[in-house]
């Protein structure tokens, strides 16, 4: 018997890593499975068939050159073509719908089944679009268990499989054993700083975070302050930025959730980290400034007009948020421990801090992490919320894995 052939679009790093992880599993369950697509190096390392990186795809911003618009043409006429050409039993879409929802639309005329992994953010802006990929699309994974209401309520098969970081961020019980581990000073108080990954986010939000640390060591010169470096090749950037300040910063090139698991409270720029932060349990703030023209885009023409009221940068308050309404969550047990997280921006209950834009101050990043050295209470009540996530992102039952839906697909 012929063994199966799946074809893979994951076009940006997020994707990148979902995806290998399910295609590691996948392996584990049929050795001779062919794997191949567009990916990055992840995907690679687990297996896959690269045809195009997803670094000649992936976009930010309006300014494309000529070359990175013949990269998207090349990668999208090799997926038609193999989506076409036959032999490939299953497509499995990874989020990034721009391009993905043109090629199930491929793979359906194709009579290839599809199965989607990791749902566009249509809970979060454009909403109409659920009908659009419910046509499409043969099963749908989704890696929030709201998703999975929502997309039920259009008729489309689909499945909760939990999310890749629960299982790859353990939860770290001895925080001391830990910071051995890393070469932590246990007898002082540690403050995580995470800038993100981007140098535009970089440059824009360490020096606010070093601002905040310079504030908050005035009344607290014992502190410690980490940073979990993104990558070896942002590390003279860093430096660069930190030598314009007094306060003394130690670089870690470990992961960002085990050293955020070391850390007392910390500082995290909007992305990612903001989930790993919530994962490592570390009560912190989250902070984002973007360039003034695209703030007021996103704030005062985007928001309103095609996003969710409700949608907040840090994942854990659209997770609480979801909760809230259900009666439960951390949130409410926030409330019930008698404190109040408030958005400065609608005046809304929150779990964690957000800061944006001009709210983004080193007085008020510093604020906070003040509150949490002094406030054993809200650190505490924070910590409960943070294991209440954890709980929500666990698949609903053992062994529903998106490699086990896969599978499942696979037999038709």
């Amino acid at each position: 018997m012929k063994e199966p052939s799946i074809l893979i679009l994951a076009g940006e790093a997020s994707g990148d890593y979902h995806a290998a992880a399910m295609v590691k599993d996948l392996k584990q369950l049929c050795p001779g499975i062919r794997v191949s697509g567009i990916g990055g190096d992840k995907l690679a390392q687990a297996g896959m068939e690269l045809f195009h990186h997803y670094r000649e795809i992936n976009t930010i911003g309006l300014n494309l050159g000529i070359g990175k618009i013949r990269s998207i043409a090349a990668a999208y006429r090799k997926m038609k073509r193999e989506l076409r050409k036959g032999g490939h039993q299953l497509f499995i879409p990874v989020d990034f719908p721009d391009l993905n929802l043109r090629l199930c639309h491929l793979a359906g005329d194709a009579d290839v089944r599809v199965c989607y992994y990791i749902s566009p953010q249509v809970w979060a802006w454009r909403k109409g679009r659920i009908r659009k990929i419910a046509r499409r699309v043969d099963r749908m994974m989704t890696i929030f268990p709201f998703e999975e209401e929502m997309y039920r309520a259009s008729g489309l098969k689909v499945d909760f499989v939990g999310h890749t970081m629960e299982r790859d961020i353990p939860l770290f019980q001895d925080k001391n054993l830990l910071r051995r581990e890393l070469g932590i000073d246990l007898s002082r108080p540690a403050i995580a700083l995470v800038p993100g990954s981007r140098p535009a986010e970089i440059h824009r939000m360490l020096p606010v975070m070093c601002e905040a640390a310079g504030i908050y060591s005035v009344e607290y010169p014992d502190t410690q302050f980490l940073l979990p470096l993104a990558g070896p090749h942002l590390t003279d950037m860093v430096r660069e930025v930190l030598a314009h300040y007094d306060i003394q910063v130690t670089l870690h090139a470990t992961e960002a959730a085990r050293l955020m698991a070391a850390c007392d409270s910390g500082l995290v720029t909007s992305g990612t980290a903001t989930l790993q932060a919530a994962l490592a349990g570390m009560p912190h703030v989250v902070a984002y400034k973007l360039d003034r023209f695209s703030w007021i885009l996103a704030r005062k023409i985007l928001k309103p007009l095609v996003m969710d009221e409700d949608i907040h940068v840090a994942i854990a308050n659209v997770l609480a948020i979801k909760s809230e309404k259900h009666g439960g969550g951390p949130i409410i047990e926030l409330i019930n421990s008698g404190f109040r997280v408030v958005c400065k921006e609608c005046g809304r209950p929150l779990f964690v801090p957000e800061l944006l834009q001009d709210q983004a101050s080193p007085e008020n990043l510093a604020e906070w992490l003040l509150r949490f050295r002094s406030e054993e209470g809200l650190r505490a009540a924070m910590i409960r919320g943070f294991e209440q996530l954890r709980s929500m992102l666990k698949p609903p039952q053992d062994g529903l894995t998106p490699a086990a839906v896969v599978m499942d697909c696979l037999k038709g």
